[in-house]
């Protein structure tokens, strides 16, 4: 907390350090930052410096913030890594869910979060209440991998905890079935698009099942 403390000390002088002193005595600051690292708490400091000078370019007086607001201000932006902005992230998703493997993506980090959330949920929608979970859910998986590229994390397909872990066996089940099929139709070289029915017969036909 060495390096925040010193920051505020210098942005605030007497207003920070008369409420919280020179040290984190009361470790609130600790317990809202710790899990931070220095690259995250740099990008904190830079925000509240640049909030600072822009109010004393327009006369007005700025107050040290509170530790869980300055945590919210540590927290990465994709904009700030060179990435697609989420909204910009799940329409690339939406409208590239049909081939995945053969779009080039903006960026890794929104073709995992797209598999996470599940090509075959993406293509084939189910509604205004679902499409509004998978957004959620897409949103989550995305700011998750902005962090791991904020903290020099090597990006692999890793789904959040809440992922598999809340789906029964008959779901992953489910889930592990359509996978399948849809790279047996992949590696077959049929459309993406079709029905159920469609894909079936196409299948069998190119497996030379009639």
């Amino acid at each position: 907390m060495d390096l925040v403390f010193d920051a505020m000390g210098d942005l605030f002088g007497h207003k920070f350090t008369s409420q919280w002193g020179v040290w984190d005595e009361t470790g609130k600051w600790l317990g809202e930052l710790g899990h931070l690292s220095v690259r995250h708490l740099e990008l904190g400091i830079h925000r509240l410096r640049q909030q600072v000078r822009e109010a004393a370019r327009s006369g007005d007086e700025v107050w040290p913030p509170q530790p869980v607001a300055f945590a919210a201000l540590c927290e990465p932006r994709p904009e700030d890594l060179g990435m697609p902005l989420a909204a910009e992230a799940w329409r690339e998703v939406c409208a590239h869910s049909h081939e995945p493997t053969s779009h080039e993506w903006s960026h890794e980090a929104v073709r995992l979060a797209g598999q996470a959330v599940g090509w075959w949920d993406l293509t084939h929608g189910g509604g205004e209440t679902k499409a509004s979970r998978m957004e959620k859910r897409f949103a989550k998986e995305y700011q998750a991998l902005v962090n791991k590229v904020m903290a020099g994390l090597e990006l692999v397909p890793q789904h959040l905890i809440e992922s598999d872990q809340n789906k029964s066996a008959a779901e992953l089940a489910e889930r592990a079935g359509r996978e399948a099929a849809q790279a047996q139709a992949e590696a077959a070289g049929l459309p993406q698009r079709m029905t159920g029915r469609q894909g079936l017969a196409a299948l069998r036909g190119a497996l030379g099942r009639e």
